[in-house]
């Protein structure tokens, strides 16, 4: 026999019934052999499915709301980098935090034109944690106004706000933290005392669900539910091919995938 065959044999007497680490299409799925390491965070899986594949060297691209700009370090390997925010960059501490570097612009905007944006010039856009923040009625002009500015071709990333996704990711909250409770003390000599703790705890601090949404009056701050449906009827009814309604790297708040065509 092969040095290849006595590979293959050497199998034969493994994993009865097949083997099996759990279902790969449960995003609360555990994985034993992994441990700890069965979980990355929202975030860096954003990056991951989001960022990373479409940032090179030679990457135009526009980011709406940077806050402080922790997304905006991920972006700065691009040849260009422009950020509009409603706060100056002196209120985020955006070049602070971000650091000085010749090829990221900084716009403070007071309205929805976008229009110190250059036209048909970036091929990459990105939004988290903003436009949830950002009514329908804002959200439909910013990409209107956003269609001359980006390439073709341009893949977008907009992280809106939908209550009814918001809704249900307090069950699958509860059931994570539960599953992660079980999976890192299950030989504690306090095992029950501390299972029946958590479970007070989740009683107590159990998510409440949002009601609907029933006007877009401005508040500092809040949320409006926009709907990932209607952002991506807005979108396509604007010109924009909607890739994917939710990326399904934020269990809390759905990422749009789009790109002009």
């Amino acid at each position: 026999m092969t040095r290849l065959g006595k590979e293959l044999e050497s199998f034969k007497s493994l994993w009865k019934g097949g083997y099996y680490e759990g279902d790969p299409l449960d995003p609360l799925c555990r994985f034993p052999s992994y441990g700890t390491l069965n979980w990355i965070s929202s975030h860096h899986a954003t990056y991951l499915r989001c960022i990373k594949p479409y940032i090179r060297h030679n990457t135009v691209a526009l980011e709406i709301g940077p806050g402080r700009g922790c997304w905006t370090k991920a972006l700065l390997p691009a040849r260009e980098i422009y950020v509009l925010d409603a706060l100056s960059a002196e209120h985020n501490g955006f070049f602070e935090y971000v650091g000085h570097h010749s090829h990221v612009k900084y716009f403070q905007v007071d309205d929805f034109s976008c229009s110190m944006l250059p036209d048909n010039h970036f091929d990459y856009m990105f939004s988290f944690g903003c436009l949830c923040h950002v009514s329908l009625e804002g959200i439909t002009a910013y990409a209107q106004n956003l269609f001359g500015k980006l390439k073709p071709g341009a893949n977008c990333f907009w992280m809106i706000a939908d209550y009814a996704h918001f809704n249900a990711s307090g069950k699958l909250a509860h059931e994570n933290h539960q599953r992660l409770v079980d999976h890192l003390l299950p030989y504690s000599r306090f095992w029950y005392f501390i299972r029946s703790r958590i479970a007070k705890h989740n009683a107590k601090h159990e998510k409440i669900a949002i009601s609907p949404d029933l006007n877009d009056a401005p508040s500092p701050g809040r949320w409006y539910d926009c709907n990932k449906d209607k952002v991506a009827h807005i979108l396509e009814s604007l010109g924009y091919r909607v890739l994917d309604k939710d990326v399904g790297t934020n269990l809390r708040d759905p990422i749009l995938h789009f790109v002009k065509p």
